[in-house]
């Protein structure tokens, strides 16, 4: 698997954990060690997610907005080998 692919899979099992902690906290809300758990792990996932777009282009149509550039076309389509 390529680092790409290998990047992808750390952001989606991070994107996962978040979930599962934000319905916790929802039933939980003053565990203090489940909501530091949360906060280190939304660090942990807006770096890969910038070292994601960083490497290979944005992740998501609003992140492809800005420098007064449209960057969400940049980069090569699935079909064109972009996965």
């Amino acid at each position: 698997m390529n680092s790409r692919n290998e990047l992808l899979e750390q952001i989606m099992a991070h994107d996962f954990k978040l979930y599962d902690l934000q319905l916790y906290l929802d039933t939980h809300p003053f565990d203090e060690e489940a909501l530091c758990k949360y906060q280190n792990l939304v660090n942990d996932t807006e770096d890969l997610k910038e070292e994601y777009e960083e490497k290979y282009g944005p992740l998501t149509a609003n992140a492809a907005a800005g420098d007064c550039e449209w960057k969400w076309i940049k980069n090569p389509w699935p079909w064109e080998g972009g996965c």
